[in-house]
């Protein structure tokens, strides 16, 4: 077993200024995460449960992704229909309680991840959260513009250039 230290994303985050990560840290970090999450689908492995306090980092930045509790071994073109994650990071189809691809819903953590580093809060938080989980009418996929600082908006696009 490697030791790899106690600091999680979430705790990293929490001693930043405004809890944001600068561009390049974002970049190095998320690139990792990606090439990770990208290698478990390669292997048919979806993990479900993609969040800060699941990235953990080493004094050099450098990430492993733990807890694998929710991951399955699937088959890519099959459809989930089991409700696990953490709110905050669920997809809208997952929320609705539809069918999903495990695949996507790791991908929309994902998203979820890159803006909670860059931002320095979740994109879907509040009343946003209660009306999906309690409004059984909820089947349509979640539309809600999300605002992100102007000074941000370009370096997302250029993020991986």
């Amino acid at each position: 077993m490697e030791y790899v230290g106690k600091t999680s994303l979430h705790s990293f985050l929490k001693n930043k200024s405004n809890r944001q990560l600068t561009e390049q840290e974002a970049r190095t970090i998320f690139t990792q995460i990606c090439s990770g999450i990208s290698y478990c689908h390669s292997k048919h492995i979806v993990h479900r449960d993609i969040k800060l306090e699941n990235i953990l980092l080493d004094d050099y930045n450098n990430i492993k992704i733990i807890d694998f509790g929710f991951s399955i071994c699937i088959d890519p073109e099959k459809k989930l229909n089991v409700f696990c994650g953490t709110p905050s990071y669920m997809a809208p189809e997952i929320v609705a309680k539809l069918y999903y691809k495990g695949a996507a819903a790791d991908v929309w953590a994902l998203g979820i991840l890159l803006y909670a580093m860059l931002c320095g809060r979740f994109p879907f938080r509040g009343l946003i959260l209660q009306l999906i989980f309690y409004n059984q009418k909820f089947k349509k996929v979640l539309m809600r513009k999300i605002y992100i600082q102007k000074s941000r908006k370009e370096s997302l696009i250029f993020l991986f250039m």
